[in-house]
């Protein structure tokens, strides 16, 4: 089961594969320090990937004592402390070991040896990244159980029109984004409750104020914004064939952006009999970014 998810889905980011445990234990510990940072996620050793697929190798020696290392590797390099749990499993008769590793409270992990900020790893499209000074920030917030877009934006000022104003725009919004009949009539209105219980409004001081969120949901110059999209010639960015860059409020730009992608999609329609076929232009390969 475990080998035919892997040959079906490859390394994510919740799980890493690794053929042996390397004598250099950072080459793993960077991934424990992602996987604290992210979800969580499991490390498995005695797997190796192939050109195109995952089998089975186990590992030899002394099992216990290799568990034991991991574990005690894993305690003495990594601040705040983590406590993996670890399984021994048996496939086609080859003995693996699944490191199992908690999505982390304490955030940001990071190891020792590197510094509370060159040491921060995060999972990034299955692979392990380090992570930049925004991703850091961001962990900050979520190991004081704080988070950017729920903090106070004290150069944003509301009233109780402005607020309805929201409530009316997200609820309208909503409508529009129904597919059906059945999803409009499951849409009811906004109030100024739901902005509250979602981090849109706080209270501070008695008073109930903006945090970041409402200003991005309203595309207010107090919390500046936008998304820049560009379309290359080829697969490097040396002619630029078209880019836009969109501010307001944050749904509009994603529309905005959406659309941008649509627009510069090259297809070229055929028929045969009465089906449609659709093939990319052969000169505009997938380009393009936000």
């Amino acid at each position: 089961m475990l080998i035919n998810e892997l040959n079906k889905y490859g390394e994510n980011n919740n799980i890493e594969v690794k053929k042996e445990v390397p004598a250099e234990h950072k080459k793993y510990l960077k991934s424990v320090v992602a996987f604290a940072n992210g979800f969580g996620g499991k490390i498995i050793f005695g797997i190796e990937e192939k050109q195109d697929s995952f089998e089975v190798c186990g590992l030899s020696g002394d099992i216990f004592k290799i568990k034991d290392s991991i574990t005690n590797s894993i305690f003495s390099s990594i601040e705040p402390h983590i406590i993996p749990s670890i399984d021994l499993d048996t496939i086609e008769d080859k003995t693996i070991l699944i490191v199992n590793v908690p999505s982390g409270w304490d955030r940001p992990y990071h190891l020792k040896a590197e510094g509370e900020f060159d040491g921060v790893y995060v999972r990034v499209s299955g692979t392990t990244r380090k992570a930049n000074r925004n991703m850091i920030k961001e962990l900050m917030f979520e190991g004081s159980n704080r988070y950017f877009d729920k903090m106070i934006c004290p150069e944003l000022e509301i009233n109780e029109n402005s607020i309805q104003n929201l409530c009316d725009t997200l609820y309208h919004k909503a409508l529009e984004n129904s597919k059906s009949q059945f999803e409009k009539d499951a849409v009811t209105p906004i109030t100024k409750q739901d902005l509250l219980s979602w981090g849109i409004l706080t209270q501070s001081n008695n008073h109930i104020v903006p945090t970041n969120a409402y200003a991005l949901l309203t595309g207010h110059p107090a919390l500046p914004n936008r998304i820049q999209c560009a379309l290359f010639k080829g697969t490097d960015t040396a002619e630029v064939i078209d880019m836009k860059e969109y501010s307001g409020p944050i749904y509009e730009q994603i529309d905005f952006a959406y659309k941008f992608v649509l627009r510069n999609i090259r297809l070229n329609a055929s028929f045969e009999s009465l089906e449609k076929k659709h093939t990319k232009f052969p000169y505009m390969p997938y380009e393009n970014s936000l």
